[in-house]
């Protein structure tokens, strides 16, 4: 794990023009789109302290672990599981998978569900997971992100978008190589869960989530990296999260 991890952070000091870096974070700002009932980003103060001959600024702002592109820590939906401080370094450099499931949910409609078929194609297309392994799935979703309305889909109190079936969630589970998943929505349980069954299988397993993540371009299904950093709030139950793609043009 150690050596994989040296490997990472050696292609990162040697990024030439053969390799690409995405930012795949929306960022934070007035119109971040929160989970109803979260606190969004505001700024509690700014100032700006004029001296002999300089000035500087600064400011305190107020928000929610769980909006924009953020990061689920394990304790998030698991009580002893490790919390944003907690989670091995060594797990936020990973190999990258990409699974595009926007045509099916076109056809399959707003609360279409990954299944394990899906899963089991995209090894059929790209042999097993990797090791350390963060997989993204592409809903299509990204393209709403500036109409909260279209984004979150609410009817009534009810919100409308897709996500991981259980059975999805626990293969991811079982397989032992996937430690974080990422989507474009705002949840990997859909919209309508009540149960929040995605969250607590993949908690139990101390993997992390990803959501909001910012997914407007295909990315190709495996061969590329990621660097994925939450804010280090030590006891947080989740975090805002950078997360940066290492593509090979």
């Amino acid at each position: 794990m150690f050596f994989y991890l040296a490997i990472i952070i050696l292609n990162i000091c040697r990024l030439s023009a053969s390799k690409e870096l995405l930012d795949l974070g929306w960022g934070f700002d007035n119109r971040t789109i929160f989970w109803p009932g979260q606190t969004p980003l505001y700024f509690t103060k700014e100032e700006t302290v004029y001296l002999k001959g300089f000035s500087y600024s600064f400011k305190e702002f107020c928000v929610a672990e769980h909006g924009g592109t953020h990061f689920d820590a394990p304790y998030h939906f698991h009580q002893s599981g490790w919390k944003v401080g907690d989670v091995p370094l060594s797990r936020l450099f990973a190999k990258g998978a990409f699974l595009n499931m926007e045509e099916e949910h076109l056809k399959m409609g707003r609360d279409t569900r990954l299944k394990v078929k899906d899963l089991e194609n995209w090894e059929t297309r790209n042999g097993k997971f990797s090791e350390n392994s963060v997989l993204l799935v592409k809903f299509g979703r990204s393209k709403f992100w500036q109409n909260r309305t279209l984004y979150l889909d609410l009817e009534g109190e009810t919100m409308h978008f897709p996500g991981l079936s259980k059975e999805a969630a626990q293969w991811i589970a079982n397989s032992k190589k996937i430690i974080g998943v990422g989507v474009d929505t705002p949840s990997i349980d859909p919209g309508n869960s009540t149960d929040y069954i995605a969250h607590r299988i993949l908690a139990e397993n101390s993997l992390y989530n990803l959501e909001n993540v910012k997914l407007l371009t295909d990315l190709p299904e495996t061969g590329f990296d990621l660097v994925v950093a939450p804010m280090k709030i030590e006891e947080g139950t989740g975090a805002a999260v950078r997360i940066f793609a290492i593509v090979n043009n």
